[in-house]
């Protein structure tokens, strides 16, 4: 497959000359203006490489740079120009952080091979990325696997919450989900602050003092402290921070911000955390839904909006009808809970939603060989997980 490359240059007629010149060696895409090209970014895949030209009317080569930069990160960046100038060659190496710097006129030759050099270390970059985020992504479920000891339901939830974040993020085009789906299995971390014999209070409906309620408030800003310091999670920290914030800028923190503020991937929590809770006392997901839609500026309403259709795309393909028993020993990761495991004295073990690994099954066969749990569990069947499932 072609490296994607984009040429900004507002002259026609070299765009036609270098889309000649490269056909078949990248796959080429060229706009005329720098509005033109961060508008096409926005809406599109990332391109291994993007070259500007320097001087173009509106937005000149290193402003366009700048902002490109905030859409497609990883992309590398070239710049050309006529002006034989220091100062401009700083000025976009500084501001538009440039990969390379060419002088105008160039042979294509020599632009070609830094195009190449440029995708190469595009390939680079997003390799090592996605090296890190598969390494840390699997530490991160192996400890929420471990944190579901402590508290089942909770921790059990938010491989749901995940599942479901991401197939909305989806649908709203978020082109990079992965701390979001990050933030989604961390949200609940501020409740291991809140001593036990609170948290047994809450899930038995007991009176709490005005103290335990404001723990409970805090448990967002409490996570979000406990991660922000750990290298690579500093976004994911912000949107754990502002999950629980009201889209009219009610609830916790009381600090005023609101609405297209607060950033998606927050609003997108703030949904699906409450969608989720509810869904576990009402089973239909469309019901829950429109529920959510009568509490007017709690929720951003393109979330609810996109939440809607992944919620009708999965009735579309019939999921709430397709369970069954499945043998512990014969369950096998990515296997669906339909409801919540439970032991003979009614603790719950695993909650339902919680999608099975291989910690968890092993736990499942422990359980049952020890007689803890029945021996057959109500499985949601593989049609189930199709518009929920992702990678992390």
């Amino acid at each position: 497959m072609l490296s994607r490359v984009l040429f900004v240059d507002d002259d026609p007629l070299i765009l036609a000359s270098f889309k000649r010149a490269f056909r078949g060696r990248f796959d080429l895409t060229t706009c005329q203006s720098g509005r033109e090209a961060l508008d096409l970014a926005r809406n599109s895949a990332p391109f291994a490489t993007v070259v500007a030209d320097m001087q173009m009317p509106g937005m000149n080569g290193v402003e366009f740079l700048q902002e490109f930069a905030k859409i497609q990160r990883e992309s590398s960046r070239i710049m050309l120009t006529g002006q034989v100038d220091q100062d401009t060659a700083v000025e976009a190496v500084n501001r538009g952080s440039v990969f390379r710097f060419l002088n105008k006129p160039c042979t294509e030759e020599s632009l070609g091979v830094v195009i190449e050099a440029g995708i190469t270390q595009y390939q680079l970059v997003t390799a090592e990325r996605m090296l890190l985020e598969d390494t840390l992504a699997g530490s991160i479920q192996t400890m929420v696997e471990l944190l579901t000891e402590f508290d089942p339901r909770s921790f059990g939830e938010t491989r749901r919450v995940r599942e479901y974040a991401l197939q909305v993020a989806s649908k709203l085009g978020l082109q990079a989900p992965w701390d979001l789906g990050v933030a989604a299995l961390l949200s609940k971390m501020g409740r291991l602050a809140i001593p036990m014999e609170v948290q047994l209070k809450a899930a038995h409906k007991e009176r709490l003092t005005v103290q335990q309620q404001d723990l409970f408030r805090k448990v967002p800003e409490i996570g979000s402290r406990m991660i922000a310091n750990i290298p690579r999670l500093q976004s994911v920290a912000k949107f754990i921070y502002y999950s629980a914030k009201d889209y009219n800028g009610s609830g916790y923190p009381y600090d005023g911000v609101a609405g297209e503020d607060l950033p998606l991937e927050s609003r997108i929590l703030r949904v699906v955390d409450d969608f989720v809770a509810m869904l576990s006392i009402r089973k239909a997901p469309a019901v829950v839904v429109a529920q959510l839609m009568l509490d007017t500026g709690k929720y951003d309403p393109k979330v609810l909006e996109a939440l809607e259709r992944v919620v009708g795309e999965a009735s579309d393909l019939g999921t709430d009808q397709h369970r069954s028993l499945v043998a512990v020993d014969k369950l096998h990761i990515g296997m669906l809970l339909a409801v919540d495991v439970n032991t003979a004295e009614g603790l719950v073990l695993l909650s339902a939603g919680t999608r099975l690994s291989g910690i968890l099954i092993e736990k499942l066969r422990t359980a049952s060989s020890l007689a803890v749990i029945e021996s057959n569990l109500l499985i949601l069947s593989p049609e189930e997980g199709v518009g929920v499932g992702a990678r992390a």
